[in-house]
């Protein structure tokens, strides 16, 4: 059983909770309307085979390093994996850069991508950020 249900919060409650309120409205005002990124990055991918990430104007990059799970073939796509991944990596690296890996998933199996993605990368994991 409810006690006082009918009766209306005290004055000074409702004073509270309007200037809580207010308050709260102020400070969301005094915030940037969107948040800025300090860091610049790239989508690396087989399409940038030979791009010189050394002297790139990035802080980061992240490369697509396989897809699917290995029938995938084009210009750097050798069995669906990015055989210029290594080099961009390392220029990464060598420059100071942070990376981070991801893979394209074709839609298939996805224990099969993500073990495929695994066993292809996983020198990397410990070093870089993992986007499955």
């Amino acid at each position: 059983m409810v006690k006082n249900k009918d009766k209306p919060k005290p004055w000074w409650k409702r004073l509270t909770a309007k200037g809580m309120a207010l308050i709260a409205a102020m400070c969301m005002m005094t915030l940037p309307a969107t948040a800025h990124a300090d860091m610049q990055g790239v989508d690396m991918s087989n399409w940038q085979c030979g791009a010189d990430v050394y002297n790139m104007q990035a802080d980061f990059i992240v490369v697509g390093t396989t897809w699917g799970t290995g029938q995938v073939y084009n210009n750097c796509l050798v069995s669906g994996v990015n055989t210029d991944a290594n080099r961009m990596i390392a220029q990464a690296q060598a420059s100071g850069k942070r990376f981070g890996l991801y893979h394209y998933a074709m839609g298939g199996n996805p224990e099969a991508e993500a073990q495929f993605f695994y066993a292809n990368t996983s020198n990397y994991w410990r070093h870089g950020i993992v986007a499955l």
